[in-house]
C-alpha cells in the first residue's frame, strides 16, 4: 500500500455535468412521423431541454483491468428480478447485464436510440410499432450460466423474448401480478405479433405519446423467458442472464457486485469511430456497498483501493478534495431522485386533506435540505423539488418557482404565513378528535438521513402543530419500507406504514414520474390515492403528442398534487457529487440509478501519473 503523493490542492481537476442548469427551448425531438386516419400527419414528440456541453469521451488507449467503486448498487432488499424490484440501486446491476429494445442515449436531453433494435421502430400508423432486432443477439454464456441454465446460455435472443418480457408483466394470472410495478406501461398494448425471429409488431389500444420511452425505460429489460421459477420470480443469481456489456459473476447483498466483460456483446463496435471498437474495454467492474462511515471511504479512496466514491457528508467530500491528492476529479450532477415523505390516505388522520396540507405547510423543506445535505464551498447540495426532480427541467417545476409557493417559502413572512395556516388547518381538521401522535418510519440508508433528519422533523411538526412524533428507523436500510409499500398496494390493513421518510426513485419521461405514482390503481400508487380529476389529467398526458401541450398538462398535474392532494410530500433533490481518480476515463456521473450500460465506455489509463501507486 503506497503513501499518497504530495501535491498542492490546486492540482485537483473538476468535471461538472450540470444538467439542470440548461434552459428549456422549443426544440422538439421528433421520433417518427405517424400517419393518422384523417390523412394528417401526427409527430410523436419528446420534450427536449437544450443540452449543455456534453462531457467528451476519450478514445481508449489501454484495455483491461477491473474498475472498483463505492456505491449502493448492492442494496437489494426485495428481489433480484428486474421486473419486480422496487429498489433503484439494484437496477445499476441490471442495466449493465440486461438490454432494452431502445435506450436513452442521454437521459437529460431525453434522446432515445436503438439498443436491441437495429433501428428506431417503424410506425406505419399511430398505434403500430414494428420492431426489427439486430442480428447475432446472444445471451451470456459464462461458466456459471452454462452450468445452471445450459439451454439458455449462449442462445439467440429473439422477438419471442421481447414479447414474453412484456407479456409477463401484463399477466393477471401471475402469482406476482401485484409486484409488476411497470405493468401500467404495458397495459396500453392491444396485441403483439412475432413475424419472424427478428421482427415484433406491437399494436397499442390507442395512440400513446410516451410509448417509445416505455421501450427505453430504466426497467424495460428483456430477459430470457425460461429462467423464472414456478412462482414467476428470478431469485437465483445464476439466472441473471442478459445480453448487456457485462455478465454478473457474483452478487452479495449489502456487500458487493462483481461484473465481468461480455466478449460477445452485440454493441461492442458501435462506438468504433468515436472511442474505439471492442467494448467493453474493462475486464470487470466491482461495486462495493458504500460504507456509512466517511473516514473509511476517505482512506480507501486515498489509497486507491477504490477508483471512485461519493460521500454521505458533503463536508467529508470537501475535506478530501482539499487534501494533497494529485489529479482527482469532482463530478457532480442534479439527482434524478428525491427525498420525500409518503402518506397512506385511507386511514386517520391522513384521510383528511386538511391534515396532509397542514403537514405540508409545517415542514421547513429548506431547513431540512440544508441540514441533511450541507453546502459545499458555499454552494447548495440539494434543491427544492416538486413531484418531478429539477434535474428533469423539461417537465419539473423550477426550484425558484417553488420558493414562492406555500410550503416551500423561505422568507420570514412566508414561513410565518405557512405556519399560521398549518395550525388553522390542523385544528379545523381534528375538531374534537385530537391526534396525539404521528408515527414516521425513516430509511436507514444513507445514515445521514435519520441521523440529521429525525430530530429536525420531530421539532418542526411539534413546534407548528403541537403533535408528538414517534419515529423509527428501518435498520435494514429500506427493506421494511419496501415491504410496507407492497402491503399498501395489496390493500392490507396490517403491516402497512402510513408515514415514511426516504429517498424516492425518479424516472426520465414525464409519464415515469407521474402516471405510475399517482394514477388510481397503478402498482406504484402506495398512497391508495383515488382522484378522478387527477386521473383525467394523467390520462390526457398519455394521449397528448404536442410537446408544449404535454408539458403544460404535466405542470398542471404537479400543481394539482401540491394544492389538492399532498399524498407525497417532496422535500429536496440532492446534488450528486463524487470524487474520481483521473485514470478512470469516460466515467460520467449518472443522474440516477439504471444507466450503467455506459460502463462499456470506461477504461483505465495506465499511463496516467496517478495509476502507478494503485494496488492491482
Amino acid at each position: 500500500m503506497s503513501e499518497r503523493p504530495h501535491a498542492g490542492a490546486d492540482h485537483v481537476t473538476r468535471r461538472r455535468f450540470l444538467g439542470a442548469s440548461v434552459a428549456l427551448t422549443a426544440t422538439v425531438a421528433a421520433a417518427t412521423a405517424l400517419r393518422c386516419g384523417d390523412g394528417k400527419r401526427r409527430t410523436q414528440t419528446t420534450a427536449t431541454p437544450s443540452p449543455g456541453p456534453e462531457p467528451s469521451r476519450v478514445p481508449v488507449a489501454t484495455r483491461g483491468g477491473v474498475a472498483r467503486v463505492y456505491n449502493f448498487a448492492a442494496m437489494q432488499y426485495d428481489t433480484l428480478d428486474p421486473h419486480l424490484t422496487q429498489m433503484g440501486p439494484v437496477v445499476d446491476m441490471h442495466a449493465a447485464v440486461y438490454s432494452r429494445v431502445l435506450r436513452y442515449d442521454d437521459e437529460r436531453s431525453l434522446k432515445i436510440a436503438p439498443d436491441l433494435a437495429a433501428a428506431m421502430p417503424e410506425q406505419p400508423d399511430e398505434t403500430t410499432y414494428i420492431i426489427r432486432l439486430r442480428e447475432n443477439l446472444t445471451f451470456h454464456a459464462a461458466a456459471n450460466h452454462r452450468y445452471a441454465y445450459p439451454k439458455t446460455a449462449g442462445r439467440a435472443l429473439t422477438a419471442d423474448d421481447v414479447k414474453s418480457s412484456i407479456e409477463r408483466q401484463m399477466n393477471r394470472n401471475s402469482a406476482q401480478r401485484s409486484r409488476f410495478f411497470r405493468a401500467g406501461n404495458w397495459s396500453v398494448v392491444d396485441k403483439m405479433d412475432v413475424r419472424d425471429p427478428q421482427t415484433l409488431v406491437i399494436t397499442t389500444k390507442s395512440p400513446v405519446a410516451p410509448f417509445l420511452s416505455f421501450l427505453a425505460g430504466r426497467h424495460a429489460f428483456v430477459i430470457p423467458r425460461e429462467v423464472a421459477d414456478r412462482t414467476d420470480q428470478i431469485t437465483n443469481v445464476n439466472a441473471i442472464i442478459g445480453t448487456g456489456p457485462f455478465m454478473l459473476e457474483s452478487f452479495e447483498a449489502q456487500r458487493e457486485i462483481r461484473l465481468r466483460r461480455n466478449p460477445s456483446w452485440f454493441a461492442r463496435d458501435d462506438a468504433a469511430d468515436d472511442i474505439g471498437a471492442g467494448r467493453p474495454f474493462l475486464d470487470g467492474y466491482e461495486a462495493f456497498f458504500s460504507p456509512q462511515e466517511d473516514t473509511f471511504q476517505r482512506v480507501a479512496f486515498e489509497r486507491r483501493i477504490v477508483d471512485s466514491t461519493a460521500f454521505g457528508d458533503s463536508a467529508a467530500l470537501g475535506l478530501e478534495r482539499k487534501t494533497n491528492l494529485a489529479d482527482i476529479a469532482l463530478d457532480e450532477t442534479d439527482a434524478g431522485g428525491m427525498l420525500a415523505c409518503r402518506l397512506l390516505l385511507d386511514r386517520a388522520p391522513f384521510r383528511d386533506d386538511r391534515v396532509r396540507r397542514a403537514i405540508h405547510l409545517a415542514i421547513d423543506r429548506s431547513a431540512l435540505a440544508d441540514l441533511i445535505y450541507p453546502q459545499l464551498d458555499g454552494k447548495a447540495s440539494a434543491k427544492l423539488t416538486g413531484a418531478i426532480a429539477p434535474a428533469m427541467d423539461a417537465f419539473a417545476i423550477a426550484p425558484d418557482d417553488l420558493r414562492r409557493r406555500p410550503g416551500y417559502r423561505t422568507d420570514a413572512a412566508g414561513r410565518d404565513a405557512d405556519r399560521t395556516m398549518a395550525k388553522q388547518l390542523w385544528t379545523a381538521a381534528l375538531g374534537d378528535g385530537a391526534v396525539n401522535e404521528l408515527r414516521v418510519l425513516f430509511t436507514g440508508v444513507p445514515k445521514i438521513i435519520p441521523d440529521r433528519g429525525i430530530d429536525a422533523l420531530v421539532r418542526q411538526l411539534r413546534d407548528v402543530l403541537g403533535v408528538n412524533v414517534n419515529t423509527a428507523t428501518d435498520g435494514t436500510g429500506h427493506a421494511l419500507i419496501a415491504a410496507s409499500y407492497l402491503r399498501n398496494i395489496e390493500g392490507a390493513t396490517e403491516g402497512v406504514v402510513p408515514f415514511t421518510f426516504a429517498l424516492e426513485d425518479g424516472g426520465v419521461d414525464l409519464d415515469d414520474w407521474l402516471y405510475p405514482q399517482f394514477r388510481s390503481g397503478q402498482p406504484m400508487n402506495t398512497y391508495r390515492l383515488q382522484d378522478p380529476q387527477l386521473d383525467a389529467l394523467l390520462d390526457k398526458s398519455r394521449a397528448e403528442f404536442d410537446n408544449d401541450a404535454r408539458r403544460k398538462i404535466g405542470l398542471d398535474a404537479q400543481d394539482y398534487l401540491l394544492a389538492k392532494v399532498n399524498a407525497r410530500l417532496e422535500i429536496c433533490a440532492p446534488i450528486e457529487r463524487r470524487l474520481t481518480w483521473g485514470y478512470l476515463r469516460n466515467h460520467p456521473v449518472p443522474m440516477w440509478y439504471g444507466s450503467t450500460q455506459a460502463l462499456a465506455d470506461v477504461w483505465l489509463d495506465t499511463a496516467h501519473p496517478a495509476w502507478r501507486p494503485r494496488p492491482t
